[in-house]
C-alpha cells in the first residue's frame, strides 16, 4: 500500500530463565506445552510421539493454560493457568520441549526452554521460522511425521556431540533475544 513497514523483534527477560546444562542422567523429562482444546496446536500429536517413547525411561510434563489433558494423554504431571513468573521453574526441571504448533504469531515456549538450556523438539511455523534452525539450536521435523520426532528425540539422548551443539546454539539464540539487546532497536523504530 506504498507505506514503509518496519520490524520489532521480540525478545524475552532471559535472567527470569536460568540456564543449567542438562545431563539426560536417569529419566528424561519431557514438557509438552499447549492448549489441547485449540485445534492449530496440534497438542495430539505431541502426544502421538510420547506414545512411542519407553515408559521407563521418560516422565511426561503437560503445561497448558486453559484445557486439562484429554483422557488418552500419558501425563505424569500436569501444570494449568501458570503464572508467568513459574514458568521458567518448569522450563528448568525438564529437558527437552515438544512444540508441535501449526500456527503462533511468536512461538515463545522453544526460545524460553532454550533459555534455560534444554532441548527443542517442534514443528516449522510462521512463529518460529524467524530463530528457529534445525540441527544448530533445535531439531525440526515435519507435522504429522512421528518417527522422524521420535527419532529427533532419540538424537538428543543418544548424541553428545548434538546436544553441545543444540545446548551451544539455543543459549546463543535466546541470549540474541534478550530484551536489554533488542531495547534500543525498538526505540529507533519510533525515530
Amino acid at each position: 500500500f506504498g507505506q514503509t513497514s518496519v520490524y520489532a523483534p521480540n525478545g524475552l527477560e532471559i535472567e527470569r530463565f536460568p540456564e543449567h546444562k542438562r545431563t539426560l542422567n536417569g529419566k528424561i523429562r519431557i514438557l509438552v506445552e499447549g492448549d489441547c482444546a485449540v485445534d492449530y496446536k496440534n497438542v495430539d500429536e505431541s502426544f502421538e510421539i510420547i506414545d512411542r517413547l519407553d515408559q521407563e525411561k521418560y516422565e511426561v510434563w503437560y503445561m497448558s493454560y486453559n484445557a486439562e489433558p484429554k483422557d488418552k494423554y500419558r501425563v505424569d504431571k500436569f501444570f494449568n493457568r501458570v503464572p508467568y513468573e513459574k514458568v521458567p521453574e518448569i522450563y528448568a526441571q525438564c529437558d527437552i520441549l515438544i512444540k508441535t504448533s501449526l500456527l503462533e504469531s511468536f512461538s515463545y515456549p522453544p526460545l524460553e526452554m532454550m533459555a534455560t538450556g534444554g532441548f527443542v523438539v517442534a514443528v516449522p511455523n510462521g512463529g518460529n521460522a524467524e530463530f528457529l534452525r534445525d540441527g544448530l539450536n533445535c531439531l525440526l521435523y515435519d507435522r504429522g511425521d512421528i518417527d522422524a520426532a521420535v527419532s529427533c528425540i532419540n538424537r538428543i539422548v543418544n548424541d553428545h556431540g548434538l546436544r553441545k551443539t543444540l545446548y551451544d546454539g539455543g543459549l546463543k539464540t535466546a541470549e540474541e533475544r534478550d530484551w536489554s539487546k533488542l531495547t534500543d532497536r525498538v526505540v529507533r523504530l519510533y525515530d
